[in-house]
């Protein structure tokens, strides 16, 4: 969402010998890929070839750490790391760069025999980057609520003001006091608050926008806002392509790591991802209201009210374990069929 683009780096645990059989692999756990995460800043330098693959990547990463545990200086430690399609190469450097970078670590990576780097890109397309589409935007809003709230709290320090043709020469202060001539007159400086009203409502505009670029319609316009229930049907719609299109995105990764492990280890296994494509953002108060409206039109059919229920209940606790969902569905149709 920031970036645009992160990568999945993955790999499989170092052995000291390499197994026999499958059996002993899975036995070791050697076997198990493991994922780690890669942000677009700590990928700092690659080569892809004509098809857009990678030829080789270095990757940087920095920690502070001690040198022992009774050491109290902390220093900072940068660790590069080379993958090519066959070995992977680690370099580090402790400290100031007076120390010089060594190689630590060498070897053939998981995925050599693939012929590939073990790095996976997620990428998103510009229309769902949201920052390259709001971060200007959100800029400008810190920027402007920043001045107002200054502006604000200068305003309420009033100066005192006195209209004399006399020359004046007392002290103001919180235990003194003034004298005025009989057509000297005294006031407050405060500002007229125009600019403040602007920027006030600049403000609020600045935020519909954010919200509209982020494809959050229906917080756009503000909460008070009387909207028809079809209205926020197709607020929400919007917001459903959006989120799938997230999802496609996600599956697509997935399926391309997986199915690059599976590869790998010789599995002999077909592999697909599905789901992402629902998901409960939307009122639960209307479905239920649809769903009695279409049960009392249909009273007697005891199978549409099972799948009207099995779909209200999925709905409702989407979030729940898929064993339980299988639980209820039993239990459903167990119900319906003693009735």
């Amino acid at each position: 969402m920031v970036s645009g683009t992160s990568y999945i780096l993955v790999d499989f645990p170092r052995a000291e010998r390499t197994p026999e059989t499958l059996a002993e692999e899975d036995r070791e756990g050697t076997g198990r890929a493991y994922l780690s995460a890669c942000t677009a800043d700590q990928l700092v330098n690659w080569s892809v070839d004509s098809r857009g693959d990678f030829e080789w990547v270095v990757m940087r990463t920095e920690a502070l750490r001690k040198e022992t545990l009774e050491a109290g200086e902390w220093v900072r430690e940068t660790r590069w790391l080379y993958y090519d399609r066959s070995e992977y190469r680690v370099f580090r450097q402790v400290g100031s760069v007076q120390r010089g970078i060594e190689e630590v670590d060498r070897g053939q990576h998981g995925f050599a025999k693939a012929g590939r780097v073990p790095l996976f890109p997620l990428r998103l397309p510009e229309g769902l980057w949201l920052m390259n589409k709001a971060g200007l935007l959100q800029l400008e809003h810190f920027n402007r609520s920043n001045a107002l709230s200054w502006a604000l709290t200068l305003g309420l320090f009033a100066q005192p003001v006195v209209y004399s043709d006399r020359p004046w020469k007392d002290v103001i202060g919180e235990s003194y006091y003034i004298q005025l001539g009989p057509g000297d007159r005294f006031g407050w400086t405060e500002p007229e608050g125009r600019v403040y009203q602007i920027a006030a409502e600049n403000l609020t505009r600045l935020k519909d926008e954010i919200y509209r670029v982020c494809y959050l319609m229906s917080q756009a316009g503000g909460a008070m806002v009387n909207t028809s229930g079809l209205s926020k049907q197709r607020d929400f719609a919007i917001t459903q392509e959006v989120l799938r299109a997230y999802g496609d995105v996600a599956k697509d990764v997935m399926k391309r790591v997986i199915r690059a492990i599976v590869a790998v280890r010789e599995d002999n296994l077909s592999v697909d991802v599905s789901g992402l494509d629902e998901f409960d953002i939307g009122d639960f108060t209307g479905e239920l209201a649809d769903a009695e409206r279409l049960l009392e039109m249909a009273p007697a059919s005891q199978t549409l009210r099972r799948q009207v229920l099995k779909k209200l209940a999925f709905k409702y606790l989407c979030d729940v374990r898929q064993e339980v969902k299988e639980q209820i569905s039993k239990e459903i149709d167990e119900g319906m069929e003693g009735a």
